[in-house]
């Protein structure tokens, strides 16, 4: 099957601009002013696999095209990924777009180099849909008769949606550059501590996936409180508050268990063991322990990174701050148990860091 790439937008200039650049990378494209031409070419047209979207045009919009190829496919199988254009004030689309399915959005003006990226990805998650869906529907045996095409296979797929987790914890990477690096350590922060607690390799997996998810509700958050370099107001700290909740909305529509476990770390990670977190106030074991897990282990990484408003602090003054406390946190903040498994662990951890801080 011959893969297209479908650009949807109202305005010429910026349909030609993105055709000529993925056409210039070996893709075929075809271009649609509008919702309906889209929906035509969808329903005439099934090697269309890939389709760029403006949130925002006359008449329906982007998120009307979403919703109508959902309904119109009602169980039947049509592997196409969409991947949102926002322009300015487009947010709030956006996240509804995620929440429909979308597999990422970009800002306009949009930047070429980064639609290719997100293009390639897209078109990959579509070879390894189908791949899963070929051995799904039948070729089992074939697949197990050559052991090492299963093995692969296998890979690609935990790679596939590996990468799926990824679009949108890089969605709020988008909002908050200083975040790249932090919300990998956190998956690597994640499993290490849930191997000490004596889970299994299945769950370890599932909290390393889930943790790199624990902020996407920053995607949520305006840009004059989520980048302000200084010390916030007591009413933009209520906005920054809400970012929890924003996470917990976009992830709980799915019941995989990755994304249950993703939900419950996002909307609980700033509880506290006391009560004196947000955004429900929940005290001890209220609070799921995968996100009591990510409470520690964001306030970790925080104090080893540099911010705005600190410089980052070496491995024995972090830990003295954790486990003794200061003007910001308190041991009493922690699940005593996992304050512990952290204490025993500290070179462990220490390393992890040292190892991805860059």
């Amino acid at each position: 099957m011959t893969a297209k790439i479908m650009v949807v937008d109202d305005e010429p200039d910026i349909r030609h601009e993105i055709v000529e650049c993925l056409t210039e990378e070996g893709y075929e494209c075809i271009e649609a002013p509008g919702m309906n031409q889209a929906l035509e070419i969808l329903r005439a047209d099934p090697d269309v696999s890939t389709a760029l979207v403006d949130i925002r045009m006359p008449g329906k919009t982007g998120l009307d095209l979403i919703a109508a190829v959902q309904t119109e496919l009602d169980g039947k199988v049509r592997d196409v990924e969409f991947i949102i254009l926002a322009g300015h004030g487009g947010r709030d689309e956006a996240i509804r777009a995620l929440r429909l399915g979308a597999m990422d959005f970009l800002e306009k003006p949009v930047d070429l180099r980064h639609v290719v990226q997100v293009v390639e990805r897209a078109e990959k998650r579509v070879s390894l849909k189908r791949a899963r869906r070929n051995y799904e529907d039948g070729f089992k045996e074939h697949v197990r008769a050559k052991t090492l095409e299963n093995r692969s296979l296998l890979r690609n797929l935990e790679n596939a949606y590996k990468e799926a987790l990824d679009c949108l914890a890089v969605a709020a990477e988008h909002k908050d550059r200083e975040t790249g690096c932090h919300i990998r350590r956190m998956g690597a922060f994640a499993r290490l501590m849930a191997a000490k607690l004596g889970w299994s390799a299945e769950r370890q997996n599932i909290i390393d996936l889930a943790a790199p998810l624990h902020d996407v509700g920053k995607i949520g958050i305006p840009d004059a409180v989520l980048l302000k370099p200084g010390k916030l107001t007591p009413e933009e700290m209520g906005v920054m508050k809400q970012h929890p909740a924003i996470g917990h909305g976009i992830l709980s529509r799915s019941d995989y268990p990755v994304m249950r476990c993703a939900a419950d770390i996002a909307l609980g990670h700033h509880e506290r063991w006391d009560g004196s977190g947000y955004p429900q106030a929940l005290r001890g074991d209220e609070t799921p322990i995968e996100a009591r897990i990510i409470a520690l282990g964001d306030v970790y990484d925080a104090l080893r990174s540099e911010r705005p408003y600190k410089p980052a602090f070496d491995e024995g003054k972090a830990l003295s701050i954790i486990l003794e406390g200061d003007d910001r946190t308190k041991p009493s903040y922690f699940d005593p148990a996992i304050l512990n498994i952290f204490r025993n662990n500290a070179v462990e951890l220490a390393a992890t860091f040292d190892r991805m801080a860059a």
